[in-house]
């Protein structure tokens, strides 16, 4: 067990070496860049599922350091709103696609009574989030909803106030899917519920980084 599990520790290190460097797809880099342009000049009806697939294919980061959401979030706590503000907005020129940067540049902006703003960190929010669920309810892989890495499958599910329990990872027809138990906070009985997500990407990212 210690074996494995410094073994996938050392995945995830030549993972986020791999993620640092960026990816080599000009053309994603690109249409990744034409997008976040005209969201950054306030068009949030922009294709927000081909922006993440675009992120994840560019040389951008599609990720936050989880180190530094803990420490927004105590910011949050300390309500220090212009300070979690100024270093949410330094994280996102860097990391545009996380909604959970956004959602914490929305409270802190709410806080700070910058109202619009805060207004247009809700509607990215809710066009990532979107772009994730499409039309599709996730209760079997071939329903499954369609993630860059694993964060957002944990982001998706808090925003759903869903609580998981129990996390497995299966093989399909030559895809990869996580299957998350969970128990829905929503629900007077914490009623259980099963979602499951395709994740061919982070997959693939990790086989690359291994080499594979």
């Amino acid at each position: 067990m210690r074996i494995r599990t410094l073994l996938w520790n050392l995945a995830i290190v030549l993972l986020c070496a791999t993620l640092a460097q960026g990816k080599d797809s000009p053309k994603a880099t690109a249409d990744y860049e034409k997008a976040l342009q005209q969201l950054k000049a306030g068009d949030v009806r922009i294709d927000f599922k081909a922006l993440r697939l675009n992120c994840a294919a560019s040389k951008y980061e599609c990720q936050a350091d989880p180190d530094e959401i803990k420490l927004l979030y105590s910011l949050l706590n300390e309500k220090k709103f212009d300070m979690a503000l100024i270093k949410a907005n330094q994280d996102l020129e860097k990391v545009f696609v996380d909604a959970e940067l956004h959602y914490i540049a929305l409270v802190a902006n709410m806080e700070s009574g910058n109202k619009e703003k805060a207004e247009f960190h809700k509607a990215i929010i809710g066009g990532l989030l979107d772009s994730i669920q499409e039309n599709k309810h996730g209760l079997s892989e071939g329903d499954a909803f369609v993630v860059i890495n694993v964060h957002e499958e944990y982001t998706f599910l808090r925003f759903s106030k869903m609580q998981v329990t129990k996390q497995s990872l299966s093989q399909k027809d030559g895809h990869s899917y996580d299957i998350m138990v969970c128990k829905d906070m929503s629900s007077e009985t914490g009623r259980e519920v099963t979602a499951y997500f395709n994740v061919d990407i982070p997959t693939q990212s990790l086989k690359d980084a291994l080499g594979k």
